[in-house]
């Protein structure tokens, strides 16, 4: 029998040969997958964190690259709006914040929507790379109302009358101290009396004088003279200018009294010799101001008064631009955890310090 059973198949020893092979083989087969799965990290291993850690900043600095406007930021935290996503006009608003806490979560908020986009995190540092962009501003001091230039006298007075053939100014310049930039006329005072019948009108203008010391044409600013409000006998008048203002310290003016109405508009009181002031000079015209001279040793009584203004120390104006932003997120509890980015901004958006 048993030589029949072995010319037809396996003997029993041959079996439990192979049975026991078997069995090792399969032992062989489960250790290593045993070893294997351990091998393999966990959910929470340190490389499965890092990996994490990466995609959420993958996340941050692509929204961060098209950050419009910067509306809040620190170190934990930072608030931008991107340009409109969702087609209603509006931007979007996104917020990613870390508490400070150790294993606190990672947050984002998207247009006030709160989500948890990392649990565990044990550090977040923001930090920011700026560009500063500085501007002087300047600035300058005007002084109080004080009389710019002027000229009087006790003696050699003259009259000199307004009419259509005879027209007088007064060329002046006034001295200013060295550090001044500008000045400008809010007064003008003069004596003027009636000539002949109170019905005559005259026009005081002020202008901007040539290089020759002559009326340039140009009116600054021009007050009326009603004759009817003057008085018989010589009084002082005055008269308040607003428009004349910015007037550089190498530019002189000139007083124009021009005629208006009736035969004699009025007569202005001026000294007629011995006047040797360089900075001051009586001009009349013949032609109804097309052409002016200058009157010798002449001048008429008046004063100027305004304010100078000088220049002042330069405010420093600085302005800070978003150039880049660093992100280093510590994922989990070891240091292999820590990723870190750096993403520069497209759009540069202004922040304050």
């Amino acid at each position: 029998m048993n030589s029949a059973f072995h010319r037809g198949g396996l003997s029993l020893l041959e079996v439990v040969v192979a049975l026991a092979v078997t069995s090792i083989i399969l032992l062989g087969i489960g250790s290593a997958m045993l070893f294997a799965g351990r091998a393999l990290p966990g959910a929470d291993s340190a490389a499965n964190r890092a990996a994490a850690g990466s995609a959420v900043l993958e996340a941050i600095v692509e929204d961060l690259r098209y950050a419009v406007a910067i509306q809040q930021r620190s170190e934990r935290m930072i608030q931008f709006t991107v340009a409109d996503r969702n087609a209603d006009s509006m931007p979007e608003v996104i917020r990613y914040e870390w508490s400070g806490t150790a294993g606190a979560p990672l947050t984002c908020q998207y247009n006030g929507a709160a989500l948890e986009v990392l649990p565990g995190v044990q550090d977040l540092v923001i930090t920011y790379d700026l560009q500063t962009i500085s501007t002087e501003i300047p600035q300058s001091n005007e002084s109080a109302e004080t009389l710019l230039i002027g000229y009087d006298s006790a003696q050699d007075y003259a009259d000199y009358t307004i009419k259509d053939g005879a027209r007088y100014g007064e060329y002046f310049r006034p001295v200013l101290p060295a550090e001044a930039v500008s000045w400008k006329v809010t007064r003008v005072r003069f004596s003027a009396k009636q000539s002949g019948a109170a019905v005559g009108e005259a026009r005081v203008r002020i202008c901007p004088a040539t290089t020759g010391g002559k009326p340039s044409g140009v009116v600054l600013e021009e007050k009326a003279l009603q004759e009817s409000l003057l008085p018989v006998d010589y009084l002082v008048q005055e008269l308040t200018y607003t428009q004349v203002s910015g007037i550089s310290p190498q530019q002189g003016l000139c007083l124009v009294f021009r005629w208006q109405s009736d035969a004699e508009a009025c007569k202005i009181l001026g000294q007629d010799k011995n006047v040797s002031a360089g900075n001051i000079a009586l001009l009349k015209s013949t032609d109804k101001g097309m052409s002016w001279t200058a009157q010798t040793a002449q001048s008429l009584l008046f004063s100027v008064y305004g304010t100078v203004t000088t220049a002042g120390t330069p405010q420093v104006q600085s302005r800070y631009y978003l150039q880049a932003v660093t992100l280093r997120l510590k994922a989990g509890a070891t240091d292999e955890t820590t990723v870190q980015s750096t993403i520069r901004t497209l759009n540069q958006p202004e922040v304050s310090l």
